[in-house]
């Protein structure tokens, strides 16, 4: 049988921090008022439930929300009406029945595979939300009732778009490596904070693959669903005159010679011959 071809979609995934640390009756209660809380934040983003396909995941959600829904008013909207019902959550209920959220945001394709939802994009902003730097920042932001982290494609087109209600400023990059040694990077941020806390404010560049393909330095970070380590950011690697004998490698732009290494063009030549200068 042929798979239903994929459709986009703009992909929420909602965690509950902590949820299999909780008494069993609690677990229940934050199940139920979950579903409360995402739809009182739907409804200020001019949805309800049944504009969305929605996934139980037990300790959270996923939802896919029509693509064309106005993907400023979702971010924008889902964040304050989060953090709004969170709020009057938190007034009803105890600490053993506090609710947290690790809120995610990403846009791709999804195809149905029997009762499931799947894809690429799924998966990988399953890594976003269940990342250990995600989990750090909400630990670390003890005033906070969520954090909120968005792909890529989702900061560059939306976040950084200047519309109103949306502050660029606001997010900062969240690095780490998955375990199959693959480099990530999603951008956080947190309602009340003016920069997420626990995330160094210039990272550099995004994090890449190790030389020859070994997964670089940081941690592993499981796969989509758990499994996800604490992570770090993945320094660029350095290479130095030292570590090449008798070969070359590239360099880019703007080359100069260095004791008696010459660079000529984008190839850097380590003791050149005296013949070739």
């Amino acid at each position: 049988m042929v798979s239903p071809d994929p459709v986009s979609y703009w992909i929420v995934l909602i965690d509950i921090e902590d949820f299999s640390l909780r008494p069993e009756n609690a677990q229940a209660t934050l199940h139920d008022e979950l579903y409360e809380v995402v739809a009182l934040a739907l409804g200020r983003a001019g949805l309800t439930y049944a504009d969305c396909r929605v996934q139980d995941r037990g300790d959270g959600m996923l939802m896919l929300v029509p693509v064309e829904t106005s993907p400023v008013r979702l971010l924008r909207e889902l964040q304050r009406g989060l953090d709004d019902a969170l709020l009057a959550h938190r007034a009803k209920y105890n600490e053993v029945h506090r609710m947290r959220l690790r809120v995610g945001l990403n846009q791709g394709l999804v195809r149905r595979e029997g009762k499931r939802w799947t894809g690429a994009a799924i998966n990988d902003l399953a890594r976003l939300v269940d990342a250990g730097p995600v989990k750090q920042v909400l630990a670390e932001a003890r005033r906070a009732l969520l954090v909120l982290v968005v792909s890529e494609n989702v900061h560059t087109s939306v976040v950084l778009g200047g519309y109103p209600g949306i502050d660029p400023a606001a997010y900062l990059p969240a690095d780490f490596v998955t375990k199959h040694g693959e480099p990530r990077r999603g951008w956080v941020t947190v309602p009340g904070y003016a920069a997420p806390p626990g995330l160094p404010a210039n990272p550099g560049e995004p994090p890449g693959r190790a030389i020859g393909g070994a997964q670089a330095p940081g941690g592993g970070a499981g796969g989509a669903g758990g499994g996800i380590g604490t992570g770090s950011p993945v320094p660029p690697p350095t290479l130095t005159a030292r570590d090449v004998t008798g070969g070359q490698i590239a360099v880019g732009d703007g080359a100069k010679v260095v004791g008696r290494d010459e660079v000529a063009g984008n190839v850097y030549y380590v003791n050149m011959p005296a013949d070739e200068r």
